[in-house]
């Protein structure tokens, strides 16, 4: 059976939105949703862009108020209400410079000056320098090494010298200006080039008054041959020498000397090794050293005044004598006491080294 229902007596109802409308609401809702969201979104950023626009105008006004504001900006207000709706600009973040670090700097070293300068090995030296400095100095061993001859050692103005060549009674002399270079065996510098070394041999050529041989200085005054009174003004020699070798056979040998007229009037005689003054015509003798020994370096002064003569020995006053002569000079070097009619080897040698001697007169 089939029902028929009238259209009046149907219940009316409620009138819904087809499916497709349902959707389109929804859809209409959810795009105004989403529109709604959207214009949210839009307006966040835009503020955010404001902002940054007014941060950036700010700064430019700060800065221009640092700098001085121009006419035009005297009337804008930041504070106005028209900006204060607009949300505050973002924070942002601050970088801060790192604190600069200092290097460490260097102290500047000091080139050495010339003053300063380090030791060569030249400078340092060997042993041999070392010594020689520490006795003389740098600068006399400098000047040393120079000396070439040895009258640059001795005033050669004051001496002429004797040598126990040329013929029987007449020996050799230098004198003048030729002892300024001269050298030969029998008068040089040592090898230290520190003193004069004097040699003569035991059958070398003697002097007319003589019979024994030398090598020896005699006192000019000027180019005239020295002779002054010991009884009247002030005559000193000093010497600084050493007796380096004698004769085998009578081993005697005069290292310095007051000769006066035809004789001598004292002498400082080495035999064996007894050092003493002798005068008298070698009969009388005083003591300096009764233990020399063969290369003692030793210091000798010898005064004659007043009528007497007085000899010091390292310092020591040893002699005392009432002797002079009345045309004495003095003598220096290698006087050999022996000679082959005693017994002694031709080449036998007596040697003295002279470092130093200086003469003066006064009165």
């Amino acid at each position: 059976m089939s029902r028929h229902r009238s259209p009046e007596g149907r219940h009316p109802r409620t009138t819904r939105p087809s499916r497709r409308e349902v959707r389109s609401d929804h859809g209409d809702d959810a795009r105004v949703t989403r529109g709604v969201r959207a214009p949210a979104h839009r307006s966040a950023a835009l503020f955010v862009a404001v902002a940054a626009v007014i941060a950036v105008i700010g700064g430019t006004l700060s800065m221009n108020g640092v700098l001085g504001a121009s006419e035009s900006d005297a009337g804008v207000d930041l504070a106005s209400d028209d900006l204060a709706i607009l949300p505050p600009p973002p924070t942002l973040p601050v970088l801060e410079a790192p604190e600069p670090t200092e290097e460490p700097t260097e102290e500047p070293t000091e080139e050495p000056t010339s003053e300063e300068a380090e030791p060569t090995e030249e400078s340092e030296g060997g042993e041999e320098s070392e010594a020689a400095e520490e006795s003389d100095g740098p600068a006399a061993a400098a000047l040393r090494k120079a000396e070439k001859f040895p009258a640059e050692l001795i005033d050669p103005d004051n001496w002429y010298l004797t040598l126990p060549t040329g013929e029987e009674g007449s020996p050799d002399t230098v004198e003048g200006s030729e002892l300024d270079t001269y050298d030969s065996e029998y008068f040089r510098l040592n090898d230290s080039r520190d003193g004069v070394v004097f040699t003569a041999n035991a059958g070398g050529v003697t002097t007319e008054n003589s019979k024994y041989p030398r090598s020896e200085l005699r006192e000019m005054k000027g180019s005239e041959k020295a002779s002054w009174d010991g009884r009247s003004g002030t005559h000193v020699m000093e010497l600084d020498q050493a007796i380096t070798k004698t004769p085998s056979t009578k081993p005697d040998v005069i290292a310095g000397q007051i000769h006066g007229g035809d004789d001598d009037v004292m002498q400082i005689h080495l035999s064996g090794n007894e050092l003493t003054v002798k005068y008298a015509d070698g009969k009388k003798d005083v003591p300096l050293d009764d233990a020399y020994r063969l290369g003692e370096r030793f210091r000798v002064k010898i005064e004659s005044s007043d009528g007497q003569v007085k000899v010091w020995y390292n310092g020591d006053l040893k002699a005392d004598l009432p002797i002079f002569g009345a045309q004495s000079y003095f003598k220096a070097g290698a006087y050999v006491n022996s000679n082959t009619s005693k017994g002694a080897s031709s080449s036998d040698e007596g040697q003295v080294v002279v470092y130093d001697v200086n003469i003066s007169h006064s009165g």
